[in-house]
C-alpha cells in the first residue's frame, strides 16, 4: 500500500499479538487496521490460506470500508480480507451449524419486525426468555440471540471453533465501544483462537440502552493484554474546521458560545418546520454547485424524520416543494409491505383473506414501534379476536361496526383491481386502495408503505415479484418472496451512495459521513429525551455522533423557546 505512515503507525504494523486502537471519527483507525492486515498477509503471519476478518455493526460502515479497501489495497490481497457485519458473520455460521444446539432440524431467521410482534409487552428477562423459547421450540433466531448462540455453538463444538480460527486467524472488531455483554462474550470466544484488533472510540458510544458500557475497554485489556494505540487527537474527516472540537466540548460539557470554525448554532422561532426547510434550501443552493454533494438532516426520532420528509415534499408556507430521501426504521414499512403483498396474492377465499388482513393489522400494531404501547397491544388483541371469529364463522365474524366494514370494502375494492404483471404499478394500485379506505388503520399502513422503496429493497422485491408473475401469471407467495428479499437485504454489505439530501435519525447516521450536516430538534422531539443525568449523558453522546458525521460544515438547530440544555 502506498501509505505514508508516522512512526506511531509503523510501530502498530510491527506489533504482534492483540491490539487495541482508540481514536475518534476520521482518525484513521480503519485505514491502519487494513494496512495491518496487509502487513500480516505479506509476512505470512496468517498461514497459507488464512484470512483477515473485519467486523462492524453498521452496514454503512461495512460498505464504506469495502469501497476503501477495493480502492487502496493490492488486488492480490483483497481475496484474503473479508469485510462483514457482526450479524452477517454470525448468521453465516448459525444457518449452517445452528442445528447442533437446537432441537429443530433447521433454523430460520426471525426478522426484527416479526420479533417485535412475538415480543410485544415483554422486557428484560421475560423478553430474553421468550426469544430463547422461540429458538428452542421453533428454531427461530432473533437478531438479539446471534452472539449468545454463536458463543454456545463454539463452546459446544470446539472443533468447529478451531476450524473458523484457522480460516480467520486475525479478526478486526470495529465500533468496539458499542458491544453489549453478549457481543463481548462472542468476541471473547473468537479471541480464544484468533488474534484480535479492537477499534473503538469511547465518545461514539450511543447504544447504552442496548447494553454498551464504558468498562468494555477495560475488559478487553484484562482478557487479552493488547498493545494499546491512541489516535484520539487526529482528525482526517473534517480538517480545517473545529467540528471535532465542538463535538468533544459537547461530550465534556465545556461548550461555549465562542465561534467554532465550520459550526453554526441556530435558535429558530416558531413551532413549524419552515425554518428547517429554509435552511435546507439555502444549503442545497450552495452545495449543488459541485457534483456528488451530500447533506444529512439528523433528527431525534423516526416520527420527526417522517414529518420532515412529507413537509419537504409539499409546497407550503411560501416555500417550494423539494423532495428528499429518508432513512427510517424498517419495521413499520416492512409490516405494511407484508400486508400489501398479501393483498396481491391470489385469494384462497374471502374468509381466509379477511382473517389474514386482520392478523396483518395486529402484527403492524405490535411491530411498527420499538416498544408497543398498551393501546397498540389492546388493538392488536382485538384484531386477533376478530380474525379467529372470521375463521370460525365466516364473514359474520367481522361484525357490522368497527374494523369489519373497512375489511369488507377493502376486499371488494382489491378484487376490482385488474393486476397487470408490472410489480410496482400493481403495488401502487393496492396501496392506493389502503389509502382510500375509510379506516385510519389502513391509511396508516399506506403511509408507512411509501417508505419501502427508500429502504433500498425495491429492486430485490420487484425482481422476485416479476419472476413470480412470469411463472404463474399471478403473484403466488408474494409474502414469502418479500421476506426472502428482506433476508437478503439484512446481510447485504452494500448501501446507497450518500448523495443529495437525506433525512434520518442520529442512530441511522452511525457509520456514515456527509459534506454537511443539519442537526434539528423540534419543540416536542428533543436531543435530551429522558430527564436526569443518564438522559443528558445519552444526549451528549448522540450529539457528538451527529456532529462528527460532517466533513465541511455543521448546523445545529434548536427552538428559541426552551433551547437545548446542552447549548447554554
Amino acid at each position: 500500500m502506498a501509505l505514508v505512515l508516522c512512526e506511531h503507525r509503523q510501530r502498530l504494523l510491527r506489533t504482534d499479538g492483540n491490539i487495541l486502537v482508540r481514536g475518534g471519527a476520521g482518525s484513521g483507525k480503519t485505514t491502519i487496521a487494513l494496512a495491518k492486515a496487509c502487513a500480516d498477509l505479506d509476512a505470512a503471519r496468517l498461514g497459507p490460506l488464512g484470512k483477515a476478518l473485519f467486523l462492524s455493526f453498521a452496514r454503512a460502515t461495512v460498505a464504506r470500508v469495502a469501497e476503501q479497501a477495493t480502492a487502496t489495497l493490492p488486488r492480490a490481497l483483497m481475496s484474503r480480507i473479508e469485510i462483514n457485519t457482526y450479524h452477517g458473520f454470525a448468521w453465516t455460521i448459525l444457518k449452517s451449524h445452528g442445528y447442533l444446539i437446537c432441537a429443530k432440524q433447521g433454523v430460520t431467521l426471525l426478522l426484527p419486525a416479526q420479533a417485535r410482534a412475538h415480543l410485544a409487552g415483554l422486557d428484560g428477562d421475560a423478553r430474553s426468555a421468550r426469544q430463547r423459547e422461540l429458538f428452542d421450540t421453533e428454531g427461530l433466531i432473533a437478531f438479539d440471540l446471534f452472539p449468545t448462540l454463536l458463543t454456545e455453538l463454539f463452546r459446544a463444538a470446539p472443533m468447529l471453533a478451531r476450524a473458523y480460527a484457522r480460516a480467520y486467524p486475525l479478526i478486526i472488531v470495529d465500533e468496539f465501544q458499542d458491544t453489549n455483554t453478549e457481543e463481548w462474550q462472542m468476541i471473547s470466544q473468537l479471541g480464544q483462537h484468533s488474534r484480535l484488533i479492537a477499534l473503538g472510540d469511547p465518545k461514539q458510544r450511543i447504544y447504552d440502552f442496548k447494553g454498551a458500557h464504558p468498562r468494555r475497554f477495560d475488559e478487553f485489556i484484562a482478557a487479552f493484554n493488547p498493545t494499546p494505540f491512541d489516535f484520539a487527537s487526529e482528525n482526517n474527516r473534517s480538517p480545517g474546521t473545529a467540528i471535532a472540537q465542538f463535538a468533544n466540548d459537547i461530550i465534556a460539557g465545556e461548550y461555549t458560545a465562542a465561534a467554532y470554525a465550520g459550526v453554526s448554532v441556530s435558535r429558530y422561532r416558531g413551532r413549524s418546520l419552515r425554518p428547517l426547510k429554509q435552511e435546507i434550501l439555502r444549503t442545497v443552493a450552495r452545495l449543488r454547485r459541485n457534483p456528488d454533494w451530500s447533506l444529512a438532516v439528523l433528527v431525534p426520532a423516526n416520527a420527526l424524520a417522517a414529518s420532515v420528509f412529507h413537509y419537504m415534499a409539499e409546497a407550503a408556507h411560501g416555500l417550494p416543494a423539494y423532495p428528499v430521501d429518508i432513512l427510517v426504521a424498517a419495521e413499520g414499512p416492512m409490516l405494511a409491505a407484508d400486508l400489501i403483498a398479501l393483498l396481491m396474492e391470489p385469494r384462497p377465499s374471502d374468509q381466509d383473506h379477511a382473517a389474514a388482513i386482520l392478523e396483518g393489522l395486529a402484527a403492524f400494531e405490535l411491530g411498527r414501534s420499538e416498544e408497543a404501547s398498551a393501546t397498540a397491544i389492546r388493538k392488536a388483541g382485538r384484531y386477533k379476536d376478530i380474525a379467529r371469529a372470521v375463521r370460525a364463522r365466516g364473514f359474520n365474524g367481522l361484525g357490522a361496526r368497527g374494523i369489519g366494514p373497512g375489511v369488507r370494502s377493502l376486499l371488494a375494492n382489491i378484487e376490482a383491481i385488474q393486476l397487470t404483471g408490472d410489480p410496482w404499478s400493481d403495488w401502487r394500485a393496492v396501496r392506493a386502495q389502503l389509502d382510500a379506505n375509510d379506516r385510519d388503520e389502513f391509511k396508516a399502513l399506506a403511509k408507512e408503505a411509501r417508505h419501502l422503496r427508500l429502504l433500498t429493497r425495491g429492486a430485490r422485491i420487484e425482481s422476485k415479484l416479476a419472476e413470480a408473475w412470469r411463472t404463474h401469471g399471478s403473484y403466488n407467495n408474494a409474502r414469502a418472496l418479500l421476506a426472502a428479499a428482506v433476508v437478503e437485504d439484512q446481510f447485504a454489505a452494500t448501501t446507497r451512495p450518500e448523495q443529495g439530501v437525506t433525512v434520518m435519525t442520529i442512530h441511522k447516521a452511525k457509520g456514515k459521513e456527509f459534506d454537511e450536516v443539519i442537526v434539528f430538534e423540534g419543540l416536542f422531539s428533543r436531543y435530551v429525551q429522558r430527564p436526569g443525568a443518564d438522559g443528558e449523558r445519552s444526549a451528549r453522546f448522540n450529539l457528538h455522533v451527529a456532529a462528527t458525521r460532517a466533513r465541511r460544515a455543521l448546523t445545529i438547530m434548536t427552538p428559541e423557546i426552551q433551547p437545548c440544555q446542552l447549548l447554554p
